[in-house]
Formats: structure tokens, C-alpha cells, sequence
């Protein structure tokens, strides 16, 4: 199994780890291999030099060894395409399976006008793979129109949650409600519908907002947030990590994260944990696990009108909010290591077995 380095930000260093835990106690015998970035800031000549290096060591890992298969934990972007492609068609007589999983990406422009480039490069590693999982059923769909003979599964990533001090507990219900938003801080992720719909209730209600994550847009945000008068009311963090995000997460009482596109993002997983209610975009992975009016407010993705009626509702409704809280502490549940291992497991042994008897591709998308 090939993932980036550790120590490099993002979801899947963070839980890669936990997944092979979880397959090894399952009978499995993953070897855990580093592949890709080795830190955020990569020079384009580092980038280079690096892949270099790591496709011959990954080249002779796979002559050492008699592996089954060869799973790419990566992300569905024309960098990414880029850098994985050379990996693939280097390594793919070295093994009898190659899989390659996707951590959100743009499969909307595989059936969007235009978009040349990306999907040359996306058709050149389906057609070097022999499955690739993604985190949810409207990727696995649109991936399957553009590339109606490939073999696409839907998984989920594992969630362990943080060994401190057992489950996280509400804070007392006193002073202002706070709504939490946590992600990298670029437009697509919906920080500025976050910012316009919170000036907006933020005039007639008592509450505040804190935003954990930094990105490209991390001045222009904060510059918003004077714009709009806000300074009192909106608190930035920067990046956290460790306890300080989950002490972030037990001192709120709402998520908000109305982003355009996500598979299905650590940090909504994190928000159930926390039992916090969920105000989100009713896109992709999180179309497929959550419920409206359970475990999340839908709203339109850049529509900030809507979301200021959701949060409003979240707002003044406590008993929403309780109901909501309750519902996500037990839905947590569902992507428990041990429960996503034997999906992840199923999914792996379906493409092998495609690839072996020729099933139709179509068969494999799990809805």
C-alpha cells in the first residue's frame, strides 16, 4: 500500500496507518509503503528528483516480494495523475493487481465539456489500473460514464478516535452558541459562504465562529472578516492538529462546511465524533452517509442565502441541535477501523476477482 510520507498534512497520512492496522487484524498482510510527497512545500525540481528516487525502490520492493496486489492512496487531480502515471506503468508487470484509491478530486470534469489534459491523463490510469475505489457514489458514477469499462468501488476511510480521555463531551450550554468550521482555508472548501451567512445572523443573534485551517486564501479571509465587521466574533486558529482540534471540536456547538466537493472529508467524521449537529452540502460522500434532518442541514453548494437559513434553524433550535448531537455520536460508529477494513477487504477481492473472470464493470459500483 503506497501513501505520502508522513508528516505531510492532509487526511491520508493520518488515517493510511490505522487502515492497515485494522486489514492486518483481519488476516491481511499489508506492507505499508511511503510514495509521493515528502513535505507541503515541494519544489517542482524536488518533486523530480524525488519520484526518481522512489519509483525504483518501490520497482524493487514488488521483484523482493510475491504481492497480490498494489493499492495508490492519492487524489483524482492532474497533478497527482501526473505523478502517479510513470508509477503504474513502471510497476505494472510486477504485480498482478494495481488499484488505485482516490481521496476527493475533480471526477465532475471527466463529464464536464472541456478539460483535455485531465482527462487523457485520468483515462491513461484507469487503463493501467484494474480498480479504483473512491469515497463515494456520485464519483464512482461519474467515473463510470467516462470510463464505462473500468471497475469502480465506493469505500470509506477509518476513523479511530483520539486516545485522550474517552469520548468527547459537550460543553455547557452557557453564552453565545459557536459554530466550528475546519478545513483548508480555499474557497472551494465554502469559507466565504460561511463568512457571508454568519454576518448575517451574527447581527440579530448572540453566537461566534472559529475557523481551524490555513491555505492559499488564508488573507483574504482574514481580511473578510474585518470587511465585514467581524472581529469580535470570529476567532482564526491557523492550522491545529492533535488535542488542540479536538479541544476546538468539544467547544462548539454547531459544524459548518459547505464545500463545493468533497469525497467524504476527516473532518465530518471528526464532527460526529464530537457529536456536533452538521450544517453541509449534500454533495458526494456526504450525500451517501448522512441523513437531512438527522445528522445534517443540507444546503446548495455557493449559496450563501441558504446557509444562512440552515444556520439560523441550527441556532435557535437547542432541541435540534440535541437530537442531531445524539445521532452522530452513534453514526460514528460506522467507520469504525474493523468495520471499514471488511469493506475496504470486500471491494479489493471483488477487483481481483473482475479482473480474473472478466465481471462486468458495472457490477462493481456500490451505491
Amino acid at each position: 500500500m503506497l501513501a505520502p510520507y508522513p508528516g505531510v498534512r492532509g487526511p491520508v497520512p493520518k488515517h493510511t496507518p490505522i487502515l492497515v492496522d485494522a486489514l492486518n487484524a483481519l488476516g491481511c498482510d499489508v506492507v505499508l509503503e511511503p510514495w509521493s510527497r515528502r513535505h507541503d512545500h515541494e519544489s517542482i525540481g524536488e518533486k523530480l528528483l524525488n519520484r526518481a528516487q522512489d519509483i525504483p525502490r518501490i520497482r524493487r520492493l514488488l521483484k523482493a516480494g510475491h504481492f497480490d496486489l498494489m493499492v495508490v492512496r492519492t487524489s483524482h487531480e492532474l497533478q497527482s495523475l501526473l505523478a502517479n502515471l510513470p508509477l503504474l506503468a513502471a510497476t505494472r508487470g510486477l504485480v498482478p493487481n494495481a488499484v488505485v484509491q482516490f481521496h476527493g478530486g475533480r471526477s465532475d470534469l471527466l463529464v464536464a465539456p472541456g478539460h483535455r489534459a485531465f482527462k487523457a491523463a485520468s483515462a491513461a490510469l484507469f487503463a493501467l489500473s484494474d480498480g479504483v475505489l473512491l469515497l463515494s457514489s456520485e464519483e464512482a458514477r461519474e467515473s463510470q460514464r467516462f470510463w464505462p469499462r473500468g471497475r469502480f468501488r465506493v469505500v470509506a476511510n477509518p476513523f479511530l478516535p483520539p486516545a485522550a480521555d474517552g469520548p468527547v463531551e459537550r460543553r455547557t450550554a452557557t453564552g453565545p452558541v459557536s459554530l466550528l468550521f475546519v478545513a483548508r482555508l480555499i474557497k472551494e472548501k465554502g469559507i466565504f459562504e460561511t463568512l457571508a451567512a454568519f454576518a448575517s445572523v451574527a447581527e440579530q443573534r448572540e453566537c461566534t465562529l472559529v475557523i481551524v485551517g490555513d491555505g492559499p486564501d488564508a488573507a483574504e479571509v482574514a481580511s473578510r472578516v474585518n470587511e465585514l465587521g467581524l472581529d469580535g466574533k470570529v476567532t482564526l486558529t491557523g492550522f491545529l492538529s492533535g488535542q488542540p482540534l479536538l479541544d476546538a471540536y468539544r467547544a462548539a456547538d454547531a459544524f459548518v462546511f459547505p464545500s463545493y466537493r468533497e469525497g467524504f472529508p476527516t473532518a465530518i467524521t471528526e464532527a460526529l465524533y464530537a457529536g456536533l449537529p452538521i450544517v453541509t452540502t449534500r454533495t458526494r460522500g456526504m450525500a451517501d452517509h448522512l441523513a437531512e434532518g438527522q445528522n445534517a442541514l443540507f444546503v446548495a453548494p455557493r449559496d450563501s442565502g441558504a446557509l444562512t437559513t440552515a444556520l439560523e434553524r441550527i441556532l435557535d433550535d437547542a432541541g435540534l441541535r440535541a437530537r442531531m448531537s445524539e445521532a452522530n455520536r452513534a453514526k460514528v460508529a460506522d467507520f469504525a477501523p474493523e468495520a471499514v477494513a471488511g469493506q475496504y477487504l470486500e471491494a479489493l477481492t471483488q477487483i481481483i476477482a473482475a479482473t480474473k473472470n472478466g465481471t462486468p464493470a458495472t457490477s462493481l459500483i456500490t451505491e
